[in-house]
């Protein structure tokens, strides 16, 4: 494990682009929830976030309120955001930035992660404490935006993976 203190963040929004780049298109449920379990497991792995964003519990499953407004006019939920279609900055210079270590284990998460659907990846978050209790109190079809605790996903997640 990378203990040391040159850990960075990355832009939520650079870290979405780089995913579309590199994972293919996708729907804009599928990349929030990409978004979300790198910052998870990155968060319960290192002890540091990745992404300064919140992500907040919505009906579909936790959302970076940042990412969605850059990609709204893009995407709606269930249509696919397409790289050539981005007009962005490469993001591969600022994924350089992260160290070793966090590059790693982020495109571990991703190869592993991007092969689920975004349904699969909803329901997934939807099983889980983190996005559940920011929810407490909504019905199912509510709006909400309560952001998902930061130190419930930690303990979360660190539990995932030294299971």
């Amino acid at each position: 494990m990378d203990i040391s203190n040159n850990l960075s963040t990355i832009d939520s929004v650079i870290l979405g682009n780089y995913i579309v780049k590199h994972y293919g298109p996708m729907s804009h449920l599928k990349l929030q929830k990409l978004l979300f379990y790198c910052d998870a497991y990155h968060l319960a792995y290192f002890g540091k976030e990745l992404v300064t964003d919140g992500f907040e519990a919505w009906v579909h499953g936790p959302v970076s309120r940042k990412v969605y407004n850059s990609f709204k006019d893009k995407s709606v939920l269930y249509a696919d955001i397409d790289y050539s279609e981005l007009q962005v900055n490469d993001p591969d210079a600022d994924f350089a930035r992260l160290t070793s270590s966090q590059q790693n284990f982020i495109i571990e998460i991703l190869d592993n992660l991007s092969t689920w659907t975004d349904l699969d990846l909803e329901t997934a978050t939807h099983n889980e404490k983190p996005w559940q209790e920011a929810r407490m109190g909504y019905s199912a079809g509510d709006k909400c935006s309560v952001l998902i605790s930061k130190d419930t996903t930690l303990q979360f997640y660190k539990k995932e993976l030294y299971a």
